[in-house]
């Protein structure tokens, strides 16, 4: 069987851009996935969904996708709670910067503003506010749930007639005079008229077999979650001075990701470093938090590109081949937007978003790479 469009992985993108394409009429479509959909970043993400970026294209296209997500999960029935980001500032140059970035927000239409420590203790009840100078609030920011954002959708586009293959490893790219042909998995070859990588560190690897050089590397990033609460406040909090966040889930625990420094590429390790780091960082800031239990505690990565931004679109030396991978860490709350795109790429030849067509792989060749600051975690 030929296929209009075989998607390599099926984690929030690869899903995501499938649903995009089954909208505009693409019928005949295959996922493969190596392990199990999901398994990559997508359920391993903080859940947080913002346009508070720094690059003007980070900013156009997040703000697309907080429309999609409203549209989304009330189409699909999963959670979109738009409590806010809080960025927490204990530097007087820190607070310089982000009023920098809060007029560049402005001037894209993103409402974030600078808030004095009694304003983020309305927001953010319980919290100390000792020792912070201010903060900055991103009300249109928000959360989900990773799995039932992925797997309702997931289980519309297999009633819809898309085949879903895993475990099944995609090996190689076949390409005849300069176009895409078929992949080649460990069981048989799939012919398509289209191929769309999106397998996250392992888009590195299928490429290269098709003579692509994709600039993305692994850094391995650690996460827990505490037992579950009431709601104790709406917003993510990001502590600026150590990188670190705190989002209190859907479900009620508290997820909590804090930097360690890594290696790029190494197997992910938990180290016991990791919890006293976290539990240090935001007992300051909560007096209840030491008291709190520990239920898991697990390890991933963020796929990194050298200007953290993704690579997304067509390959201009393979016909037929686009790329969806390198999200820098934000491959979950950019889905909605960067899967639309890549689905108007396919289909009509561009994207509906012009912003988008900074982000190619040809970028790395021509030297245009483009700049983003608000990496944290």
């Amino acid at each position: 069987m030929r296929y209009d469009v075989v998607v390599i992985g099926a984690g929030i993108n690869g899903v995501y851009t499938t649903l995009e394409l089954l909208d505009r009429g693409i019928k005949k479509i295959a996922i493969i996935e190596e392990n199990y959909p999901g398994s990559g970043g997508t359920f391993r993400c903080a859940t947080g969904i913002r346009a508070s970026f720094t690059s003007r294209e980070h900013v156009v296209l997040m703000k697309r996708s907080i429309e999609k997500w409203k549209e989304l999960s009330k189409r699909f029935s999963f959670p979109f709670i738009q409590g806010g980001y809080v960025w927490l500032l204990s530097r007087e140059e820190h607070l310089r910067n982000f009023k920098e970035y809060v007029r560049f927000h402005h001037s894209l239409g993103v409402p974030t503003r600078i808030v004095e420590p009694d304003k983020i203790k309305e927001l953010v009840p319980t919290i100390k506010t000792d020792g912070l100078v201010a903060g900055v609030h991103d009300p249109i920011a928000g959360k989900s749930n990773p799995f039932t954002a992925l797997l309702n959708v997931l289980e519309y586009l297999k009633k819809s007639g898309v085949e879903v293959r895993y475990p099944e490893k995609a090996e190689k790219i076949i390409v005849e005079n300069r176009e895409a042909k078929s992949v080649l998995t460990e069981k048989e070859r799939i012919d398509a008229e289209t191929i769309l990588v999106a397998a996250g560190y392992g888009s590195r690897g299928i490429l290269s077999t098709c003579g692509v050089d994709a600039p993305i590397n692994n850094l391995p990033k650690h996460a827990m979650i505490t037992e579950k609460y009431r709601e104790v406040f709406k917003p993510l909090l990001v502590d600026w001075e150590t990188a670190s966040y705190m989002v209190q889930t859907v479900s009620g625990g508290f997820l909590i990701g804090a930097e360690l420094e890594e290696e790029y590429n190494k197997p992910p390790m938990n180290r016991i470093e990791f919890l006293y780091t976290a539990v240090r960082i935001w007992s300051k800031y909560f007096d209840w938090f030491p008291s709190t239990h520990i239920i898991r505690y697990w390890t991933g990565y963020y796929v990194m590109t050298p200007d953290h931004h993704p690579i997304l679109g067509p390959v201009k030396d393979v016909e037929g081949l686009y790329v969806s991978t390198g999200f820098s860490g934000h491959g979950f709350m950019i889905a909605p937007a960067a899967s639309e795109a890549i689905a108007e790429w396919i289909v009509r030849g561009k994207p509906g978003i012009r912003e988008a067509e900074n982000l190619t792989i040809d970028r790395f060749k021509e030297g245009k790479l483009i700049h983003e600051i608000a990496v944290f975690g």
